[in-house]
């Protein structure tokens, strides 16, 4: 008895004593989760560390700055976070249950956040529907051209003329309506053409944006379309040395490229970083399922080379690119008489079946582009930072016709029919400030003066063109309020002197000037939803050849006539996004745009071709009208297996003539494409692992035309296949990346509705590009 008495004393002392520590223990279950933030931008900072002072337990936060510890038992703790850009910051915490924590963290410095965002010309993301791709995105069509590796995104298309011509068209605008920046200076050469495409490097590309609708306020004027944005890869941040080389080969035109890449870093008192790149391409006559296409070969020679140094407070740049290309035009596009020109459009094929050769012969093209520029930025205290970029470009296009006066061809190429040169020069003066309760935003002056000089033929006139521009943009942000609403304003000037023409002297002056304005909305749902809606206005003043265009225009084989009365444009833009991102399996964008612009400037073709001493050609004159453009594109990577992604996007566009009561003509047709990739390694490294894809376009027929405007109606639509896949791998102590792509698959006969040479061939056949990619160095 007395023993049990004792037993129950003793199991009572412990309960006593030991029942909170028990229970204690028992509470060992519990979460700290929260996100981490930069504190001067209010932007999520991706994979800092946080974790418990003096314990191994902790997290790293993912892209979106979010983390979660679990499993923490009941107690007091200091908490740490860090970030190798940032001040860390300790928090002291006493954990009774399921704990939320953010932490906001100090930048080093402003430039600090620069590396971090990769140079692009604008860290605020819009709050217009924006897409990117980065270098492995790009990959595959670098090989055709940069048009052809921004294809991918949906939304954009290409304005081909022939097979190796092609530049980007975004929502149904393109040329002089989007703008191009390279490396954050706005690309400045002959790009009213049709024919005249992006004279840039796609090599020189790490990363490619796509802005879809007016991104005047920020960028310029005229971007009444949209803005693309080439990034170069970022220099060098850390000591060393490294680089990589490129091979690629494409079966169609027997097409060879090789480019190279050295950078690297001093380590020291001078820590100065340097880049040196250079591409060199060459191909021969590209081939359709049925026949070459004669006289279609390409060249290129490409280098760029930059330098930069960067410190707490300042840092500075500099950066030169050069590009030359000799193209040839299909020489079935250039036609002697009109008879010759209705038969070949009416036959619908080369008279010929051509045949495979290096040689590029009359009609061509040659392109020589320079770009110079210069940067510099200093931090401005707690302010923010001041940057000032200045910039110098050259463009010489030389076009080289089929046919001479009197009948007969040259004794060699170096007397052109067609000779233009424009230099231009830029300067950009802009602050970001930090925020100031609430508001962050950027203000900021432009300058541009260009002279462009016709050294041969009349198809434009010499003229001086001159540009100002002022800009002011803030963006209210309260964190973690889910709404970010955006606002800025512009006001251009610009001044034009019109000189000689031929043998024709115009002397006219003309001004254009004129305000631009956008209001835009982000709203983020606590889990897979976002929202964005944007309003913008944006002008653009005619362009010199839609102004005084008189003459053949050799590379587009067109005569083309412009119009000296015609107004600027008025844009009237809005766009809403819908963007749905689980983080796991599904990723989807919907945007819909809504757009009006008075006084539209369009090609639009005659009832009769025109015959000049250089032969027939399809005639265009320059005219305006209102018009409204709407529609809408999407973009989808759903993965529904383990492994096995289903991608789709689609555009869709409907063009009127708001002032004929018609539609618009050259406008693109609506455009499908579903894909299936399978990864074949493990769950959560698809990124990483080898690949193979099945994609399927469709493209249907353009029956949104103006009645009896066109020399020949839109060619049926077609469905081609795609088929891509890469894979990483070592070769002994070497990385080795590979990829495969083939281009139409299936060797499908087609045509373009926005091709200028539909009228004459067919598109491309099968085309087999395969590239390797070999990394060497430290980085």
């Amino acid at each position: 008895m007395k023993k049990k008495l004792l037993l129950k004393w003793q199991w009572l002392l412990v309960l006593a004593l030991g029942g909170p520590a028990l229970a204690a223990q028992n509470r060992c279950d519990l979460t700290l989760s929260g996100k981490v933030i930069d504190a001067h931008t209010q932007e999520p900072v991706a994979f800092a560390n946080i974790a418990i002072q003096d314990s191994d337990i902790g997290a790293i936060a993912d892209e979106n700055g979010q983390y979660i510890i679990k499993n923490i038992c009941e107690g007091s703790y200091v908490i740490v976070c860090s970030h190798i850009n940032c001040d860390h910051v300790e928090h002291n915490i006493t954990l009774t249950g399921d704990t939320q924590q953010n932490f906001l963290l100090e930048p080093h410095g402003i430039f600090m956040q620069e590396v971090v965002i990769r140079g692009k010309a604008e860290p605020i993301k819009p709050t217009s529907a924006a897409t990117t791709l980065n270098a492995d995105e790009l990959s595959a069509g670098r090989g055709l051209s940069l048009g052809k590796a921004i294809e991918k995104l949906p939304g954009v298309t290409t304005l081909n003329t022939g097979a190796t011509i092609a530049k980007p068209v975004i929502q149904g605008l393109h040329s002089n309506r989007v703008l191009l920046l390279v490396n954050g200076v706005r690309q400045e050469g002959q790009q009213w053409g049709n024919e005249h495409a992006p004279a840039i490097d796609p090599y020189l590309a790490d990363e490619a944006t796509v802005i879809k609708g007016a991104g005047s306020v920020r960028y310029g004027a005229d971007a009444i379309g949209g803005v693309i944005l080439i990034e170069p890869r970022p220099l060098r941040d850390t000591p060393g040395i490294g680089g990589e080389l490129n091979l690629q080969g494409l079966s169609n035109g027997r097409t060879g490229i090789a480019s190279g890449m050295l950078e690297g870093k001093l380590n020291g008192k001078l820590p100065i970083s340097g880049r040196l790149q250079g591409t060199v391409k060459r191909g021969g006559n590209l081939q359709t399922p049925g026949y070459f296409l004669d006289n279609t070969g390409v060249e290129e020679l490409n280098f760029s080379w930059a330098l930069g140094m960067k410190q707490e407070k300042w840092n500075t740049e500099l950066f030169f690119s050069r590009f030359y290309t000799r193209l040839g035009i299909f020489s079935g596009s250039h036609i002697g008489n009109l008879t010759d020109l209705m038969n070949a459009i009416d036959r619908e094929r080369p008279l010929e079946n051509g045949a495979f050769t290096y040689e590029i012969g009359r009609p061509q093209q040659r392109v020589y582009h320079e770009l110079f520029k210069w940067k510099g930025a200093l931090e401005t205290g707690e302010a923010g930072a001041l940057q000032l970029q200045l910039a110098r470009q050259f463009n010489r296009r030389q076009e080289y016709d089929a046919h001479r006066a009197y009948g007969s061809l040259p004794d060699n190429f170096d007397e052109p029919q067609i000779e233009f040169e424009i230099t231009t020069h830029t300067a950009e003066l802009s602050w970001e400030h930090n925020p100031i309760r609430l508001l962050r935003g950027s203000a900021g002056a432009q300058l541009m003066r260009q002279a462009n000089t016709t050294d041969r033929g009349g198809l434009i006139p010499n003229y001086e063109n001159y540009t100002a521009g002022l800009f002011w943009i803030e963006r209210w942000k309260n964190y973690p309020f889910p709404l970010e609403v955006e606002g800025g304003l512009r006001y251009d000037y610009q001044w034009m002197d019109v000189g000689i023409q031929g043998q024709d002297t115009i002397n006219r002056q003309l001004d254009f000037s004129n305000f631009s304005g956008t209001m835009g909305a982000v709203y983020r749902f606590p889990e897979l939803v976002e929202l964005r809606l944007n309003f913008g206005t944006a002008w653009r003043a005619p362009n010199v050849n839609e102004l005084f265009s008189d003459g053949v225009h050799h590379g587009a084989a067109s005569f083309e006539k412009g119009d000296p009365n015609l107004r600027a444009e008025l844009a009237y833009n809005s766009s809403f996004s819908l963007i749905l991102d689980d983080k796991n399996k599904l990723n989807a964008t919907l945007n819909l745009f809504y757009n009006l612009i008075d006084g539209f400037i369009f090609l639009e073709p005659q009832a009769e071709p025109v015959l000049t001493i250089r032969g027939a050609f399809p005639a265009y004159h320059y005219a305006q009208s209102d018009a409204r453009l709407m529609g809408l594109d999407w973009q989808l990577e759903y993965t529904f297996l383990p492994r096995l992604q289903l991608e789709s996007k689609a555009s869709l566009l409907r063009a009127w003539n708001r002032s004929r009561g018609e539609y618009l003509s050259f406008m693109p047709p609506d455009q499908f494409e579903h894909a299936l990739k399978y990864s074949f390694g493990p769950a959560g490294e698809e990124q990483t692992a080898p690949y193979l894809s099945l994609a399927m376009i469709n493209v249907l027929k353009q029956t949104r035309v103006p009645s009896e405007s066109d020399f020949a109606p839109p060619p049926s639509g077609h469905t081609r296949f795609k088929l891509e896949g890469g894979t990483h791998f070592h070769l002994g102590k070497q990385h080795l990346e590979v990829s495969l792509a083939v281009f139409n698959l299936f060797n499908t006969s087609y045509r373009q509705y926005l091709d200028r040479f539909r009228y004459f061939a067919d598109e491309t056949g099968r085309n087999v590009s395969v590239h390797l990619r070999a990394p060497f160095g430290d980085g």
